[in-house]
């Protein structure tokens, strides 16, 4: 009768217990397998022992990837010198033309990155096709430097860590894809 009445004692400590733990495996089903994601980072140090041992590790990939990355592709135009032997300053501008996107529609400046990206995927595009429209729309151009821009974004850790930098001064430039055309060369368009 007396360990009947130490068990009976015991059984509100051993449910609170028994829930405790039972949220806790909810919780670990629920944040590790999105470790990738912020809040699973942050919160991994409580539950990644329990959860490596357990096997609860397996990611779902269940929330959406970090955004797309700003690019663009600069271009650089250089003109001939002047007949007077004087120097032009070369034009450097950007597709897109970040400008431009007050008066473009956002369709057009979708299919805008789309042409984009479609061009850096195979770099011999550039001077194939977008280095000859490109000097049909600068006409005076003898020459044509074109480089993609890649706009890296910082993780989402360190914008939370470093809230008082500006994110803009936290993103850093990669240039990849490097192309130079030469304007009013016979035969570019004959390669395609």
């Amino acid at each position: 009768m007396r360990s009947m009445v130490k068990v009976e004692k015991l059984r509100p400590l051993l449910k609170i217990l028994a829930s405790v733990w039972i949220v806790y495996n909810i919780f670990s089903l629920m944040v590790m397998p999105n470790v990738s994601s912020y809040f699973g980072r942050v919160t991994s140090k409580f539950v990644g022992p329990y959860a490596n041992v357990v096997g609860l590790n397996v990611g779902w990939n269940f929330f959406s990837p970090d955004p797309a990355q700003p690019m663009y592709l600069k271009i650089v135009v250089n003109y001939p010198s002047q007949e007077d032997g004087g120097y032009r300053e070369p034009l450097i501008t950007s597709y897109p033309d970040p400008e431009e996107d007050a008066k473009v529609p956002g369709l057009t400046r979708k299919r805008e990155w789309a042409a984009m990206r479609f061009m850096v995927m195979d770099p011999r595009r550039l001077t194939q096709v977008f280095g000859p429209w490109l000097c049909k729309k600068y006409p005076d151009a003898e020459s044509i430097d074109m480089e993609q821009v890649v706009d890296v974004l910082p993780l989402l850790d360190n914008a939370v860590l470093n809230k008082e930098v500006n994110l803009l001064e936290m993103s850093q430039e990669r240039r990849f894809a490097k192309a130079s055309v030469r304007c009013g060369v016979a035969g570019d368009e004959e390669i395609l």
